[in-house]
């Protein structure tokens, strides 16, 4: 008897995809999409169904479930965090009662538009298809045979691949690394206009240094406007110029380094 194979996502250490080589089962299909060739016929000649009849079920069961979870899992970097909290669920959820009938199905769609498009909708929809076709395989495996086994995964990967294919692109970034990008962007943009502020708050400085952060706002705040103007600086914007000049010298590493403040002599108190 077959031990029923683990098909629940592991919430708390997803499969890191970006860090794993593709299988050879993987490199099969990449070969020959599901858009080059017809559903289901003659399936004992694609290449596939060769690769995974040569395997114990349960081997040929695991190497889908690899293709699947990584899919899945492309998936959900173009989600926030919250909202791949609710997909798990759902997925979850589905995996677990296998809903059978229209209300059930309509359920579960309302639950995914709460959130996603038709696009990620029907790219979801497939996903949980080829997970389904999985414990299928198995259970089936022993009373209708090994041919008949892989042909149920073999079509669980034909589902897997169908329609738009924009969200398992592995060269597009997930949704951090763009912000991250997005974030050192902004960065670079403000640099020429940083290290102008730290100029002007050096060589307008009294001698003995500003007697608070707001005068060396004040000082340079003009200049800074015209800096602007002049090389038709864009970012930060002219119209909040003010607050983020304000910003950078209570609080930004590199410009508020540069503002310095006047001692203030010693009390001399009698005992």
């Amino acid at each position: 008897m077959h031990k029923p194979l683990n098909i629940r996502i592991g919430l708390n250490a997803p499969l890191a995809w970006n860090a794993t080589p593709k299988s050879k089962l993987e490199l099969i299909i990449e070969q020959s999409t599901s858009k080059e060739k017809p559903f289901l016929v003659n399936i004992e000649d694609y290449p596939e169904y060769k690769h995974l009849i040569s395997l114990d079920i349960e081997d040929a069961a695991k190497e889908v479930l690899d293709i699947v979870s990584k899919r899945y899992m492309m998936l959900r970097r173009t989600l926030s965090q919250e909202n791949n909290i609710n997909l798990d669920k759902i997925l979850i959820e589905f995996l677990e009662t296998r809903p059978r009938t229209n209300n059930d199905k309509k359920k579960l769609k309302n639950k995914l538009t709460a959130f996603l498009g038709k696009e990620k909708i029907a790219a979801f929809q497939h996903i949980k298809d080829a997970y389904s076709s999985i414990p299928l395989a198995i259970a089936n495996h022993q009373t209708l045979g090994a041919n008949t086994a892989i042909k149920i995964l073999c079509s669980g990967l034909y589902v897997l691949y169908l329609g738009d294919q924009r969200f398992f692109n592995e060269k597009i970034k997930t949704r951090s690394e763009v912000a991250a990008e997005g974030g050192l962007a902004r960065k670079e943009h403000y640099l020429a206009t940083k290290q102008k502020s730290c100029d002007l708050l050096n060589t307008l400085a009294p001698q003995e240094g500003w007697t608070q952060e707001l005068d060396a706002y004040k000082a340079i705040l003009p200049e800074i406007k015209k800096y602007i103007a002049e090389n038709k600086i864009r970012r930060p914007a002219p119209t909040s110029i003010e607050k983020t000049l304000r910003r950078w010298i209570k609080n930004d590493p590199i410009v508020s380094a540069a503002v310095r403040i006047a001692q203030s002599p010693p009390h001399n108190g009698s005992d």
